[in-house]
């Protein structure tokens, strides 16, 4: 992810433009202050990596399903349209990113 933002700019640049705005729009304090319980409310957006433990299960079961999708693959090889991606490709293009994102 590369629109990750800091949670203390966000609280910042809200007060910053709620006192800009305050005299002019009327907004009242409790309303800044119900803004910045909800910000800090709002869960990380920092991903947290997989344990090792994690990594293996992930595999194994994606492994699992490469192998129904192979199959799937087979069965319906001339029902697919050319421009069609098997199944068995987006399995591979799911390990890959979560492999980018969450493996340590």
């Amino acid at each position: 992810m590369s629109d990750l933002i800091s949670r203390q700019a966000a609280i910042d640049a809200l007060k910053n433009r709620w006192k800009k705005t305050r005299n002019y729009e009327g907004i009242g304090d409790d309303i800044a202050e119900e803004c910045e319980l909800y910000l800090k409310q709002v869960p990380s957006a920092q991903l947290e990596p997989l344990t090792d433990k994690e990594q293996r299960i992930f595999l194994a079961a994606m492994g699992r399903e490469e192998k129904v999708c192979k199959q799937v693959d087979e069965e319906c090889r001339d029902c697919r349209e050319p421009y069609e991606d098997s199944l068995v490709r987006t399995c591979h293009e799911i390990i890959r990113k979560v492999k980018g994102a969450l493996w340590t």
